[in-house]
């Protein structure tokens, strides 16, 4: 290699270093289904609100399939624990004028799932208080160990993370009994089946579903029972496009 060659060479590796890499946005007709954390944000300084906007900007969704109700999505209101909505996704929304879809039930069904599972609730505090002590400490403190390992928006949305938090359900379902169980799987249900319906009203197109942690994994479940719907892997997706 001549003088002139080495440094032509070593101008690009120079060039390469101080040129920011471009994050890809997902492939057209790709779905990826990631989570939030709703006031933990706050939180999750590796999967804070400025995280999840950096988040959405990398995918550049066409659809976006949103964890509220029909309802809530016209109107813009909800319920106060769900600050990425306000602060994030709602102006986003808002700024690119995209199709959206609330994925939680409508009204009347609405009402229905959670007064049958908050009945439940009701009747596990009373008729064991310390159980549900113990369970209020057991989530608090496998969420505060999640959070300390956490390092990027990747990690939330890893498949270790699924596993735990369906651990965290089935114990809590075990322990609640009644309709705890089937209300939490209907709700879920109801999420997949929504975003398949957004997925096939728009064939070809880039779609976010953004749905709370604790209801994730169902949802890839159902999607992956029902097989109309083919999530990419949502962990090596974020991991490749550095988030």
């Amino acid at each position: 290699m001549d003088n002139w060659e080495r440094r032509r060479l070593l101008g690009m590796l120079a060039l390469a270093a101080v040129v920011p890499t471009r994050v890809a946005a997902a492939e057209a007709g790709e779905v990826l289904v990631i989570s939030t954390l709703y006031s933990r944000h706050r939180q999750v300084p590796a999967y804070d609100l400025a995280a999840l906007r950096r988040l959405i900007d990398a995918v550049k969704p066409d659809v976006l399939v949103l964890d509220v109700t029909p309802t809530e999505l016209r109107t813009r209101k909800v319920w106060p624990g769900k600050v990425e909505y306000t602060e994030v996704i709602f102006p986003y929304l808002d700024a690119k004028g995209l199709v959206a879809y609330g994925s939680e039930p409508d009204e009347d069904l609405f009402k229905e799932l959670t007064t049958a599972g908050g009945e439940s609730y009701q009747a596990f505090k009373a008729q064991n208080p310390a159980g549900a002590k113990a369970l209020d400490a057991l989530k608090q403190s496998a969420y505060q160990a999640l959070a300390s390992r956490w390092q990027s928006a990747a990690d939330v949305n890893s498949d270790k993370t699924d596993r735990l938090v369906a651990a965290l359900r089935e114990i809590e379902e075990g322990l609640v009994g009644g309709n705890a169980g089937p209300v939490q799987q209907q709700w879920d249900r109801h999420h997949a089946l929504r975003l398949s319906d957004a997925v096939k009203a728009h064939p070809g197109r880039r779609v976010l579903m953004l749905v709370g942690m604790e209801s994730r994994y169902r949802v890839l479940q159902a999607l992956q029972q029902g097989g109309d719907v083919r999530p990419v892997e949502s962990e090596a997706w974020l991991r490749r496009a550095g988030l």
